[in-house]
């Protein structure tokens, strides 16, 4: 009775992060047109729930507005709309914001392999990723997250996409589908992960790292790029100054990241968070090997006939806004 008991307060407690659209997470306090920054509810926006808590954005003089999205397709989709001026994309919706928007990245946001994981339910008998042939696995399409699973894990383990039954769930409630055994595993990104590790809800099968680099960008409209450069520049101080944090400070950021999913009625344990923090790798950089990932990922998307052709990396990897904040 007691363990239907936790299942159902891990339920209620997921559910109050499976937003149905944006949400507005900081009013914009400065005058004039804010920048309008969309963010992901989960590992992927732990650095703007940071600079939320600590006003970096206004101490570096920036004017922003932060809205958080579920995912980063549904972010994209915002930028796209007009909604939406800067974006945390992971790098299939960015690279398919790349070739058809005109979008470009203002920086990484974060190496995220290790947030990333496969997670099967505790009682499934699944050991291994093989084991999930023939077995309903929850992913969100449409996200980077998916694309790698499907992609690369899969086939490292002999197995291609018509081998396992996809099931699309929002990140939000996946561990919710595990629990009411709608679903056998999911692959899914942080906290999830931790929070079914934690609760004895599931095991992770493997995560990203040696799969994937998973680079998550800050991408931006290339219309605002071109007009709003001067105000980009202190959005980018009050981000890098948030980032460091997190590098810095690792307890004050798990502290800000918990009280961010707590004040969303998330019954998450602090541990959760700690961990899930320690997993995220805040590096600004273009990675060396970063354009060849992009070329790979890009040939994959043109395969599938999401994209036309790749876009040019010189172009759309912009370098002059993260250098001049760099210099302040």
């Amino acid at each position: 009775m007691t363990k239907d008991i936790q299942r159902r307060q891990v339920l209620a407690a997921i559910g109050a992060l499976a937003a149905t659209g944006p949400l507005l997470a900081t009013p914009a306090l400065a005058q004039g047109t804010p920048i309008r920054v969309g963010y992901q509810n989960t590992s992927w926006g732990a650095i703007a729930m940071i600079a939320a808590a600590e006003k970096t954005f206004e101490a570096a003089g920036a004017n922003v507005q932060l809205l958080q999205f579920a995912d980063g397709k549904s972010t994209r989709d915002a930028m796209v709309s007009g909604r939406v001026d800067v974006g945390v994309l992971g790098a299939t919706p960015f690279i398919v914001g790349a070739a058809k928007s005109d979008m470009l990245a203002l920086a990484a946001c974060m190496y995220a392999g290790r947030t990333n994981a496969v997670v099967a339910a505790k009682d499934s008998g699944i050991k291994t990723i093989a084991d999930l042939k023939g077995k309903r696995v929850a992913s969100q399409l449409g996200s980077a997250t998916d694309s790698v699973f499907q992609n690369k894990i899969l086939a490292k383990y002999g197995l291609g996409k018509a081998d396992v039954q996809g099931v699309n769930v929002s990140f939000q409630n996946q561990v919710a589908s595990l629990v009411s055994k709608s679903v056998d595993a999911f692959a899914g990104v942080e906290p999830f992960p931790s929070i079914a590790e934690v609760e004895g809800i599931g095991t992770v099968l493997v995560d990203y790292a040696d799969f994937d680099m998973q680079p998550v960008f800050l991408s931006a409209n290339r219309a605002v790029v071109d007009k709003r450069q001067p105000e980009l520049v202190k959005f980018m101080r009050g981000w890098l100054a948030a980032a460091r944090i997190l590098e810095k400070d690792p307890k004050r950021a798990t502290q800000i990241v918990f009280n961010h999913f707590k004040s969303q009625g998330m019954d998450i344990k602090e541990p959760v968070v700690a961990r899930m923090l320690s997993k995220v790798d805040a590096d600004a950089s273009y990675r060396p090997n970063l354009v060849q990932y992009l070329d790979e990922s890009a040939a994959d998307l043109v395969k599938q006939k999401q994209i036309d052709a790749a876009p040019d990396w010189k172009r759309v990897l912009e370098t002059r806004t993260a250098a001049e904040a760099a210099r302040a």
